[in-house]
């Protein structure tokens, strides 16, 4: 019997073999499951370079750098510079990040909340609505 070498070769999660464009993608909150993500997508073949990092205390963020080879920013800094925000804070932060990153985050980001029990349209209310366009 033959083996299915394609599907030994191609990995449709792999982010390295499906990915179509550079994107920049920031994880605000690097605690516990903060890093854990960040952790899974350098394993899952994010450049490193491609990722940016917040974090509350300048020696997290050092750590960060050291064991990840990330960069980190601050919060404004990471909602102006990446296309895709995944904000991995405690509930009880939610309110604070959202109140810090409003004036920093363009309409067209992709904003995930990792936050638990915050659903995404409450957590979205906080900016204003995106550009629309008519034809």
């Amino acid at each position: 019997m033959a083996e299915n070498t394609h599907a030994a070769q191609h990995d449709p999660l792999r982010y390295e073999e499906s990915r179509t464009m550079t994107e920049k993608v920031a994880v605000l909150g690097t605690g516990k499951i903060g890093e854990a993500l960040l952790s899974g997508m350098i394993r899952g073949g994010w450049s490193p370079s491609d990722l940016l990092v917040t974090a509350r205390r300048p020696e997290r963020a050092e750590e960060l750098r050291s064991r990840h080879g990330v960069e980190a920013v601050s919060n404004a800094e990471a909602a102006k510079s990446a296309d895709t925000l995944i904000l991995t804070v405690k509930p009880q932060d939610m309110g604070a990040l959202l109140d810090e990153l409003a004036p920093h985050v363009p309409a067209d980001r992709l904003v995930i909340s990792g936050a638990a029990g915050i659903p995404p349209p409450s957590s979205r209310r906080a900016w204003p609505p995106a550009p629309r366009s008519s034809v």
